[in-house]
């Protein structure tokens, strides 16, 4: 679409509205607030928050385990104001499975704790934020994807919002209206895992040319009402073990948020190495386990969903600031795979983006150097110590459960002790064609049946999640006809069996061998969890922002 686009100025532009960027954009009109009141020289910044969802929580999604410490310190009096903390953690085990059978672990060593740590609802919570937000002021533009970093003489000046009314051709319907740019002498992004703003200011500035490479999972969750009597809030459980062979990282969990409503999923490592998993149905697997069909049995599926998982940790982070712009939360790396948490970790990142750009806002200096105080700031704080711990944990199982289990337990005996600093080649790939494990699992995948009671298809998942698309747009998963031609028709079918059928936790991607093209996707489906460009061993599909307002609709996850 090419009529001129509306302009807007800002003095900051927050690019996603979730916890890391609500914090900060709450963080600092409160210190403009503190200022003010002061009687000094008045500062009246220009802020907005843009949110590609229905509404600020709609594509937030995760366990979840909050440690209160850094909300304690932002707002002491969160109880009061409502914050949706759904149970305090009163009870938590670890078991190893194997197929029929459950092992406990007798002993938790301090990181994998939970004590003081509250269940909650991550959309639940950034609908809570975002209601505070809006309460003080603050502009959210939610049915608002940022589509394209604003770069001019090396300098980041804004973001470019994404047009309404294009149907699949790339015409313009009726009403249809041009994408708005949005000038701002800085802006914020905390887009969660592997973000497309993220990825344009990465090819950009380099930011992760001097880090490891990143790691990342697929996590799926289902939210249950379950039967009285079963559990009760505030427990909750880790597994690893079942279903996954030896030489894939993941686990699953269950966490109670009340005496009759439970979220359990499931996380599944998913690289272009090995490209040849199904996170969706990992997850059915884990639910047929005797000790999780003792929980769930006779209750009712709520919600699903799906995310990436940012999880290469310290090592792995890209630079946090550059030239007009920071990174937040997950966008800069910041989750601890040890602790299985990054809620706080986010929030700490947002309040230390809050007091960099309110000293800029003070000084009218918003240059490199001024906003390179950010990196020191992390560096400083206790999240940057946090991380710098766990550092090499999840590099440890880059060579299997058993080898990663003996590291991992080695550095918490020894802490600080380097096993593992940089992530060693995969593990050798068995699910490839021609192989007879490969053979097995399709055979296994093919034979599963879900009983829309206890297990369930895609289709029938995708369905709770809420997700709803226009039908008539462009489509946002950008593959070459010419790729799909050659890459998808031989290349990649004898490689790896065509893996996105498989890895895709809602059901895009569908190869037909008879049809021309042989890939049919169906972009309406898409929970937005970047699985796709994540795992596509090719690396042929780039995903970027649909219309704003379209995705999942979550409530509950």
């Amino acid at each position: 679409m090419s009529p001129e686009r509306e302009s807007l100025d800002f003095d900051i532009v927050f690019i996603g509205a979730g916890p890391a960027n609500l914090t900060a954009a709450l963080h600092l009109q409160h210190l403009v607030s503190r200022h003010n009141a002061k009687g000094k020289t008045p500062v009246e910044p220009e802020i907005a928050v843009l949110e590609k969802g229905r509404y600020a929580g709609a594509h937030l999604l995760s366990g979840a385990i909050l440690d209160p410490c850094v909300l304690e310190m932002f707002l002491p009096d969160f109880r009061e104001r409502g914050c949706p903390v759904e149970a305090e953690v009163t009870k938590e085990s670890v078991w190893f499975l194997s197929e029929k059978r459950k092992f406990p672990i007798p002993y938790l060593p301090e990181p994998f704790r939970n004590e003081g740590c509250y269940v909650v609802s991550l959309s639940r919570f950034g609908s809570w934020l975002s209601e505070m937000a809006e309460a003080e002021g603050l502009t959210i533009l939610d049915n608002t994807a940022a589509v394209e970093p604003v770069i001019e003489n090396g300098q980041v000046l804004g973001v470019i919002t994404d047009d309404k009314g294009i149907d699949r051709q790339g015409n313009a319907r009726p009403g249809a209206e041009p994408g708005m740019r949005l000038n701002a002498k800085a802006i914020v992004v905390g887009e969660g895992a592997r973000g497309s703003i993220f990825r344009q200011l990465d090819h950009q500035f380099g930011l992760s040319e001097n880090t490891h490479k990143q790691i990342y999972e697929t996590g799926v969750k289902e939210v249950w009402k379950v039967p009285p009597g079963r559990i009760e809030a505030g427990d909750i459980l880790h597994t690893f073990g079942y279903p996954l062979p030896s030489s894939i990282y993941g686990g699953g969990w269950l966490y109670a948020a009340s005496d009759t409503e439970i979220s359990l999923g499931f996380v599944t490592s998913v690289e272009p190495e090995r490209p040849v998993v199904d996170p969706h149905y990992n997850l059915q697997l884990f639910k047929q386990h005797p000790l999780l069909q003792s929980f769930i049995k006779d209750g009712r599926l709520l919600e699903y969903g799906a995310k990436a998982i940012t999880s290469g940790g310290y090592h792995a982070m890209p630079k946090p600031a550059g030239p007009g712009f920071l990174l937040t939360g997950e966008t800069a790396g910041l989750v601890n795979m040890q602790r299985l948490k990054g809620l706080h970790l986010a929030m700490q990142s947002g309040i230390h983006a809050a007091e960099t750009l309110f000293t800029s806002l003070l000084s009218d200096d918003f240059s490199t150097n001024a906003l390179l105080s950010y990196r020191q700031r992390l560096e400083a704080s206790a999240g940057h110590e946090e991380m710098y711990k766990a550092r090499n944990y999840r590099q440890a199982f880059e060579q299997g459960l058993y080898k990663g289990l003996i590291q991992a337990g080695i550095s918490l005996k020894i802490p600080g002790i380097a096993l593992a600093e940089k992530a060693a080649p995969p593990k050798e790939n068995r699910l490839l064609p021609g192989k007879k494990e490969y053979r097995n699992w399709l055979k296994q995948k093919e034979a599963f049946q879900p009983d829309d009671s206890l297990t369930f298809s895609k289709s029938a998942d995708l369905y709770v999640s809420g997700t709803v698309h226009e039908e008539d747009q462009p489509c946002h998963l950008r593959i070459k006809k010419e790729h799909i031609s050659d890459i998808c028709t031989t290349k990649c079918t004898e490689a790896f069996g065509n893996p996105c059928q498989h890895f895709c936790p809602a059901g895009v991607y569908e190869i037909d061998h008879d049809a021309d093209p042989i890939l049919k996707l169906s972009p309406s489906n898409c929970l937005h969890c970047k699985t796709c460009e994540i795992a596509d061993p090719f690396g042929i599909i780039t995903w970027v922002p649909p219309e704003g307002g379209g995705g999942p609709c979550y409530r509950s996850s």
